[in-house]
């Protein structure tokens, strides 16, 4: 079941979206001429509507896996549930459905176009939310992996360094080839670890595996209905009599153009295979010889040099990039600082020689270029880490913004029923009174669940300090919120706390969507060649946003404690609910001065 939720639901959002792109591109051509319009209107109007029937099945796909997979798999499921609602709150159908009107009779392409480059954006989003759960346990493999090659990388630096500077010294030649040979071993034994750590990835991609799962004959793409388009089928063309878009023998369908595409992870025809074999037999007795797989590398990394194809035009030819293309470019590609560990490992065996030959001269001058080359390989792996960190806070911030989102709606409908049963007097309050209560009181117990699930993202990110204070002080303000309401309690002090708990919300929302489009415009810059600041890991939220944060958090204290002062008859509390909320205020201000302190010493750097 995994597989399914890892390859199927992108990719069916995949497959709509270049659809939906291939459509605007039709548009964009411009309107036909008058005794052609018919025809034309006619086929495109019948693409847009097929490929809202297609998400349609997509947005019930989501729902219906979801409800699948609750007891198995509650983080996935909870992850469907959000990017189907982010679907539904986008309004994603509801603007399909005024593209196709649009598009039929006299269709108006310029409005139509507008709209589809507006709608874009929104099924992207929906689509790197369901990405997102997936790519970040595979980046933080990614990160960890190359942590360690960076680290074996600068002890081989340094190492070499070292004998270089005694090489200078005219120190001993034979002491100094015995340490250049241990430099080597450990240079061949980091190389062999590479192509270890490159083959097994190669392995576990979902190209590998499609063997094993076409074996069961389950089409993943089932769960949206049998009119899915085909691989190499523009969405709203119908497959002809007789054939429907059902998987080949084995679970793998083949293109209607005839070429056949190798699956993602496989060799391509005629492709040395010797890469994958002992590593060890290559690469110590022979370091002028290089292997490699490449590992699959971040999105920020392979699109680098290309911007996205804007308006929906499709790429030169008419043609969209196949899976296997790109694995095909993968694999030709080095693993990032294999290269430059290749030259550094055919530089060191030279200066051995060298040096046992006690030809000092010429092995200062090997040395020196191992040391140039073991720099480039740490410049590479600095600059890929760079890379995964931005791409793993991207998901950290969608995946926090699509759950805060969700507590906010959900928050606002418990604020406002609040309001409406306190709106009612005593006197007049029905029967069902409590049971109503009852209902948001339920509903505040789930948010506050939800509030705990975002806390635990936010300490397994680890670099903010004022966004899990916030979070642990919301959950605290719900649970205060269910103990009340479950006392049927509606009255102004509740509803002050519901409100702190949106603006909360609202103001963390803020906060995600800026460093998002931070994200997005260093992206662009990046595509477009300006160069970039080489600075430290990102951090999460910037320095201003956990300052406002925690200022914002010393405003709800402040009202609270109006508040509960507005509500105390006399000098002093005496009500047991009233002492407990002060106690929590004053837990919550030694907390701030903590969060206040470690931001000021960097305790999250």
């Amino acid at each position: 079941m995994e597989f399914l939720y890892r390859k199927s639901l992108p990719l069916g959002v995949i497959l709509l979206t270049l659809g939906y792109v291939s459509g605007a591109g039709f548009a964009q051509d411009g309107a036909p001429a008058a005794g052609e319009n018919a025809a034309p209107n006619a086929d495109l109007a019948n693409r847009q509507q097929q490929i809202l029937r297609d998400y349609e099945r997509f947005e019930r796909a989501l729902f219906d896996i979801a409800e699948q997979s609750r007891r198995k798999d509650r983080e996935r499921a909870e992850l469907l549930f959000r990017a189907r609602d982010q679907s539904q709150d986008q309004r994603i159908l509801d603007e399909m459905r005024s593209i196709a009107e649009l598009l039929k009779g006299d269709a108006k392409f310029g409005e139509a176009l507008t709209r589809q480059d507006d709608l874009l954006p929104r099924m992207q989003a929906v689509l790197k939310l369901l990405q997102s759960l997936d790519e970040r346990d595979q980046v933080a493999s990614l990160i960890k992996e190359y942590e360690e090659r960076l680290k074996e990388a600068n002890r081989l630096l340094a190492n070499e360094k070292d004998i270089q500077a005694d090489t200078k010294r005219g120190g001993d030649a034979g002491s100094l080839a015995e340490r250049q040979r241990k430099v080597l071993e450990n240079a061949n034994d980091l190389a062999e670890k590479i192509d270890r750590d490159d083959a097994a990835r190669k392995n576990e991609q979902p190209g590998n595996q499609s063997e094993n799962s076409g074996e069961s004959g389950e089409n993943p793409m089932s769960e949206m209905g049998e009119n899915q388009p085909k691989e190499g089928e523009q969405p709203g063309e119908k497959p002809e009599d007789g054939s429907e878009s059902k998987p080949e023998e084995g679970g793998e369908s083949k293109p209607e153009d005839g070429s056949e595409s190798k699956p993602m992870g496989e060799p391509m025809e005629g492709e040395s295979s010797e890469s994958s074999g002992d590593p060890k037999e290559s690469d110590s007795s022979n370091p002028m010889k290089s292997t490699g797989q490449t590992p699959p590398m971040p999105n920020s990394q392979q699109d680098q040099s290309k911007p996205p194809q804007q308006g929906g035009e499709p790429q030169e030819g008419g043609e969209q990039p196949q899976p296997g293309d790109q694995q095909q470019q993968d694999e030709e590609q080095p693993s990032p600082g294999r290269e430059q560990l290749q030259q550094a490992r055919r530089e060191m065996q030279q200066a051995l020689e060298e040096l046992k030959g006690k030809n000092t001269k010429n092995a200062e001058k090997e040395e020196e270029d191992a040391v140039v080359k073991l720099a480039e390989m740490k410049a590479e792996l600095e600059k890929i880490l760079r890379q995964l960190r931005e791409e793993e806070k991207e998901m950290y911030l969608t995946l926090l913004e699509a759950r805060f989102q969700n507590m906010l709606r959900r928050q606002e409908q418990i604020n406002s029923e609040t309001k409406r049963l306190d709106d009612i007097d005593e006197g007049n309050r029905p029967a069902t009174f409590g049971a109503k209560v009852a209902v948001i009181k339920r509903q505040q117990d789930d948010n506050a669940l939800d509030a705990e699930k975002a806390l635990h993202l936010l300490m397994e990110e680890g670099s903010s300090v004022a966004f899990p204070e916030a979070v642990e002080q919301m959950q605290k303000n719900m649970e205060t919120v269910a103990r009340r309401l479950a006392k049927q309690d509606t009255g102004d002090t509740t509803q002050v706390i519901e409100q702190l708990i949106v603006e909360t919300l609202e103001e963390m929302i803020f906060a995600m969507q800026q460093e998002l489009e931070k994200l997005e415009e260093k992206r662009e810059q990046q595509q477009q060649g300006q160069p970039q600041q080489q600075g430290d890991d990102p951090q999460l939220v910037n320095q201003l946003a956990e300052l406002k944060m925690i200022r914002s958090l010393q405003n709800q204290i402040n009202r609270l404690t109006k508040q509960i002062g507005m509500d105390i008859e006399g000098e002093q509390a005496s009500d047991s609910d009233k002492l407990e909320l002060l106690d929590d205020l004053a837990a919550r201000q030694q907390r701030i001065q903590e969060a206040t302190y470690d931001l000021s010493v960097g305790r999250n750097q």
